[in-house]
């Protein structure tokens, strides 16, 4: 039986880390939650997907989104611009803190890079509850691999969509889908 679909043995995808909520990790000598420095949360993440996935795990910036400033941001263009060889072809996921995710979904729709981005996140570090995490990184990886059109998307509780149609509810703590405008 042939198939109409040509599915490559591993999917490349490039995993940008810019810190978030989801990355936070608990320091005892401080006594607070931090942004881990590395990419070890990300790395137990993707670590189920690894067998059907050619991933490249780029830490970048390390920073709880409300940090984050225009120049962290053009750092990540920069980053998606700048990709080797065949990975400027990739599918990208940019993990990112949820409080101004969306400044950062418009600045790269805004850099037109002819790139399918999807941001994701959590609410809740994954160190300390890793369920929400693993969802939005397999939502995520799901929908990469559906081959989607060119473009900025968010990928969260249990939805992606185009960035300008899923943004999060502060008074729910979801990212919830906008009502559609004629």
């Amino acid at each position: 039986m042939t198939s109409k679909f040509a599915i490559p043995t591993r999917l490349p995808v490039v995993v940008i880390n810019t810190g978030g909520t989801l990355n936070k990790c608990y320091d005892p000598i401080a006594g607070q939650l931090i942004v881990s420095p590395d990419e070890a949360v990300i790395s137990r993440l993707l670590e189920s997907a690894a067998p059907n996935l050619d991933i490249h795990l780029m830490g970048l910036i390390h920073k709880d989104s409300l940090e984050m400033t225009d120049e962290d941001r053009k750092l990540i263009i920069a980053a998606i611009r700048t990709l080797p060889g065949l990975l400027q072809q990739a599918p990208i996921i940019v993990v990112h803190g949820t409080d101004t995710l969306h400044q950062t979904a418009t600045m790269l729709d805004q850099a037109n890079l002819d790139h399918v981005v999807v941001l994701t996140g959590a609410m809740r570090p994954a160190e300390l509850e890793p369920r929400e995490s693993a969802l939005h990184m397999g939502l995520a990886l799901g929908f990469l691999a559906a081959d989607p059109p060119p473009g900025v998307y968010v990928a969260m509780h249990g939805r992606v969509a185009p960035y300008a149609f899923l943004r999060k509810n502060y008074d729910q703590g979801v990212f919830r889908p906008l009502p559609m405008t004629d």
